[in-house]
């Protein structure tokens, strides 16, 4: 078995295990926070006969939406995150779909609600203004985000987070609905999955984990209370998109390893037992997928050397406990995809950074041919540039485009002698 071993996806075959990890890009139009042309774009680029997209993170309602202009960097180049409760922006994900679709490839949408990482600025949006609909911060707790010292946090930001406010218990069944109507907006907008965005730090997270859950109802304390959110809302999206149509994504921390991950503050006591009990959960439902992010953080730091590659995989021990179709995501090269496949520690092995720079990665994985390298600098926000003007290997034969460093696939993972 390889990464072009055909397989199926819930109820739908693919052609091949390469799948493009869901990204941040914030590229959404500013004033409506849909999708643009640029978006349709940068999706149908990358997509392939038989082959799966996931989007990036599309935000349920105003409450659920950071205003990443609180980094510098994306208050210089523009651009917002999309979301998928208004007409308007559900009218502009069709167009991506219809793109995707148009190329052979299925896309799912990946629904996401920030909790306390959503900042109160979306309140002061157009688009928010005066709509009457909730906004945040909101949070399982009255638990802030760390702050490293008086001018902001870990993340750079160029503000202190607020205090978020502790969602009442007569409010899950809200967050539930947004999260429906995100699902119908998105079916309705040709998407041919949905996947659940409960890692990273987020909402979800934010309730499943002891070091910001502090609540001592039935959605605090216990691990199975901690993680009734993460599976009423589930069966909440099963109501919409039926079986076989949703996805979910976690990130497992192992403690006490040579590697963790930790998003936004999100902690537990226990995380091993924690991601256990919620994996094995999943299985009481007929789910197309669950996608779990590898823990190898280190190298998000910078770009010296592929060294997320060099580590080893685990969070492949969920490969027993969960038995549905499960996909891993987090520092795969060509070389360690395969491994992962050969092994079958996973069905299918979700590319970021080198999809993000090969729109046609595929086909390059396919013939061995060397690949774009990415620039970071380019990751988040601005225009086509880092987003849409990657060139495929077309454009390099005919010679039109130079601006992009080459590398031979088998040298990712070692020593670069520059930093990228």
């Amino acid at each position: 078995m390889n990464l072009f071993t055909p397989t199926v996806l819930g109820s739908l075959d693919l052609k091949h295990r390469i799948v493009l990890a869901p990204m941040t890009r914030i590229r959404a139009d500013e004033n409506t926070l849909a999708p643009t042309a640029l978006t349709a774009l940068y999706y149908s680029q990358r997509a392939s006969s038989g082959g799966f997209l996931i989007s990036e993170a599309v935000h349920i309602s105003p409450e659920a939406t950071p205003v990443w202009s609180i980094y510098p960097s994306v208050a210089e180049l523009g651009g917002q995150v999309p979301g998928i409760w208004t007409d308007e922006q559900t009218d502009a994900w069709r167009t991506v779909t219809r793109a995707v679709h148009l190329r052979g490839g299925l896309i799912a949408c990946q629904l996401l609600h920030a909790g306390r990482v959503a900042q109160p600025e979306i309140a002061e949006h157009p688009l928010v203004k005066d709509s009457g609909l909730p906004t945040p911060s909101v949070c399982s707790s009255a638990t802030p985000i760390r702050q490293s010292d008086e001018k902001g946090n870990d993340y750079n930001w160029d503000q202190q987070a607020v205090t978020p406010r502790a969602l009442e218990k007569c409010e899950i069944k809200r967050i539930c609905e947004d999260y429906q109507l995100a699902a119908q907006n998105a079916l309705s907008a040709g998407f041919d999955f949905v996947e659940l965005h409960a890692a990273h730090g987020y909402l979800i997270e934010q309730f499943m984990a002891d070091g910001v859950n502090k609540r001592v109802d039935e959605y605090g304390g216990s691990i199975s209370n901690r993680c009734r959110v993460l599976f009423e809302i589930v069966e909440a999206l099963l109501d919409v998109v039926g079986n076989d149509r949703l996805g979910v994504r976690l990130s497992p921390v192992s403690s006490g390893s040579f590697c963790t991950q930790q998003y936004f503050g999100v902690s537990d006591s226990s995380p091993e037992t924690l991601y256990e009990f919620a994996v094995k959960g999943l299985n009481r439902y007929k789910l197309a997928y669950l996608l779990l992010t590898e823990p190898r953080v280190d190298g998000l730091s910078g770009y010296e050397q592929d060294s997320q590659a060099l580590l080893p995989l685990q969070n492949t021990k969920y490969r027993e406990l969960f038995q549905g179709t499960l996909i891993g995501a987090g520092g795969f090269n060509p070389k360690s995809a395969q491994v992962a496949i050969d092994k079958g520690e996973y069905d299918l092995i979700a590319f970021g950074r080198w999809f993000l720079s090969n729109p046609d990665l595929v086909m390059r994985l396919n013939n061995g041919a060397d690949l774009n390298v990415y620039h970071r600098d380019t990751f988040y926000g601005g225009n086509e540039k880092g987003y849409t003007d990657y060139p495929d290997m077309l454009r390099l034969q005919e010679g039109s485009c130079y601006e992009y460093r080459q590398i031979a696939q088998e040298t990712i993972g070692s020593r670069l002698k520059t930093i990228l």
